[in-house]
Formats: C-alpha cells, structure tokens, sequence
C-alpha cells in the first residue's frame, strides 16, 4: 500500500495559514519559480494562488512543486502536485497534493541521557483509533531529537504528537514529531524522531533540561 502523505503535522505553522506568501520552486522541465499566497490547507491538499505574468501564460497543471523552509535546528521541505488549475485573468488558483516530505536537522547536539524516568504519551496521527494511542520511555534527548523506547506499534514516516513533562518546566510540552528510524531492543521498538512543530517556549523548556542534563555530565 503506498504511503499516504498528509500536510496535518504542518497546518499550525503560520507558513501555510491563508493569507502566508511561500516561495515556490517548480520541477525541472518548468524551470522557474513563483511567489504564492496561500489560500486554504487540509490535511490531504492546499490551495494557493498567484499573479500571472502577460508573457508567461503556461500550465502548471501534473508539475510538482517544492516549498522549503529553515529553523535554527532544522530544514523542512515540501513536495506537491499541481492536480487543478484555474484562471481569473492575471489570478491563478493552484489545488496541489502532497507527494513527499523531507526533514534533517542541522548541527545536531550529542543525545543525552535523562537524569530522571520520563514517560512520554503519544498519539499516531492517521491511525485506526485501537492503534493511534501508546506511549514511551526517554532514553536519550537533544533539543532536536528524541529517542524513545515503546511497546507500541508505529512505523518509520508516522508523526507522532507527544505530550510529556521535563523537570523545571511549569507547562506541559507539547509537540509533533516524525519517525526517522526504528530497531528492536528487548521486544520493544527502540525509535527515533526529529520534531517537526512545536511551541517557542517548550522548545526553550527542553533546550534548558539538556543543558541542566549536559552540565551535571560534563
């Protein structure tokens, strides 16, 4: 069965709320790119629109086009099919579908081990609701990733939304998060995630822990 792709972990990020301008990049054989505004975003599609130029009028209809942005930890880059087009002369609406989804970190810190158990509720987003909900134990942390070790059953590519408590912080963190990797330890999954939304202030909350965690090491 060929992998669903959804745009859901990414619809609270203001990048793909109405009225958001995106920096499109088009395949190879169009060869240029566009300056959209975007329109509506679902988890299976997004509309956006753009300004035609006189000169330029020419089908974007079966292209794919990549939207790519960057954090100070991370580099996320979207992949889209144009199945719809249509012109209000010099206005183009775009429908596309989500075919693929790219994250990497930059700079990775070294993963550090809690210095406390930390249990980690989580929520497969897609799933059947008897598999959807499990929940993991810490075994090692960076402020970009997240190893974990569960009984559930989750896949590499899932998005897992993840709530749980670091010492100090007053606010549970609340985040989403993409399974990069997976192994098997002891008949537990052993697996790995780079996060892919969360809050400002949580992000704060677990870089604080891993330096509290990297001095007591050092």
């Amino acid at each position: 069965m060929a992998e669903v792709i959804s745009l859901a972990p990414f619809l609270a990020d203001k990048r793909l709320h109405r009225g958001a301008v995106l920096h499109m990049m088009l395949a190879a054989k169009v060869k240029q790119s566009l300056q959209v505004s975007v329109e509506h975003a679902q988890h299976g599609y997004m509309i956006v629109s753009y300004v035609q130029e006189k000169d330029a009028r020419q089908s974007l209809l079966g292209s794919t086009a990549r939207f790519r942005w960057e954090t100070d930890s991370m580099v996320t880059s979207l992949d889209l099919q144009v199945i719809q087009e249509e012109t209000i002369w010099p206005v183009v609406m775009i429908r596309l579908l989500p075919v693929g989804i790219e994250i990497s970190t930059k700079g990775e810190l070294k993963l550090l081990q809690p210095d406390i158990n930390i249990q980690i509720p989580y929520k497969v987003m897609g799933a059947r609701p008897i598999e959807e909900k499990g929940e993991g134990t810490m075994l090692s942390f960076s402020p970009t990733r997240l190893i974990l070790s569960t009984e559930g059953f989750v896949s590499v590519g899932e998005f897992l939304q993840l709530s749980f408590h670091v010492p100090a912080a007053s606010n549970e963190i609340v985040a989403m998060a993409k399974v990069v990797e997976k192994n098997f330890e002891g008949g537990k999954s052993i697996i790995k995630l780079i996060y892919t939304d969360i809050a400002e202030k949580h992000l704060q909350a677990i870089r604080e822990y891993y330096r509290k965690v990297a001095q007591s090491v050092s």
